[in-house]
């Protein structure tokens, strides 16, 4: 595994009935002071909330919120979570739940660009899903990525990332932060990129597109 710090995805259902009562109730609980000193002791380097924005090939669906942390280690996210005042406030918070532990897959082709001044909107786009060899499928997005990314860059595209995750069975994670919805839409409509991409998946890949939450959110 590496030592780089490792991605926790958690994507649910909301308890309560509205995005504002959940934001209400996040930073009461995980998002308290007390809550976010705990996670940052245990090395919890940043916590973002994001609820589903309007894209046609998303599967994320209204009341649904995913959680984006980056953690020093696998080992603070286990003794983080294996707190029962914790395992009480994601009760809260969730119906049901996915908590995922992704490693950056190594040989991936990823990269971070500066956002233009102007472009201040940001959209995450992901897709995940099992692989029957993580090798393979990473070069596969490798050479895919590359030859895309001058187009994705053109159309808005900021960052682009690959995970494995950590345990079995093997699955993969692409991760895209983008600044428009249309230039992601054009981008995943384009079959020279995407027709190898979908190749690499033993079952049906998990696209979701997101969008920050609305309201002051506890985030760091």
């Amino acid at each position: 595994m590496s030592d780089k710090p490792v991605l926790l995805t958690v994507r649910g259902a909301a308890v309560p009935k509205t995005l504002e009562a959940t934001r209400v109730l996040h930073n009461e609980t995980a998002g308290s002071p007390p809550g976010i000193a705990a996670a940052r002791a245990l090395g919890d380097l940043s916590h973002m909330v994001y609820s589903p924005a309007k894209f046609a090939l998303s599967k994320a669906v209204d009341g649904e919120l995913l959680f984006l942390d980056v953690w020093v280690h696998p080992k603070g996210i286990a003794e983080f979570f294996s707190n029962p005042h914790v395992q009480e406030q994601g009760g809260k918070l969730f119906a049901a739940r996915d908590a995922t532990v992704w490693t950056p897959a190594e040989g991936a082709f990823t990269y971070h660009l500066l956002a233009p001044r102007a472009r201040r909107d940001r959209y995450v786009a992901i897709i995940r899903g099992p692989v029957a060899d993580a090798e393979k499928a990473i070069a596969t997005f490798r050479s895919a990525d590359a030859g895309a990314m001058r187009d994705a860059r053109r159309r808005g595209i900021l960052s682009h990332e690959v995970f494995i995750k950590l345990g079995e069975p093997a699955e993969i994670l692409a991760m895209d932060v983008w600044t428009d919805l249309a230039g992601a839409a054009e981008q995943y409509a384009d079959e020279t990129h995407m027709a190898p991409i979908r190749t690499v998946f033993t079952g049906p890949p998990q696209p979701s597109v997101w969008e920050p939450a609305v309201g002051d959110w506890s985030e760091w």
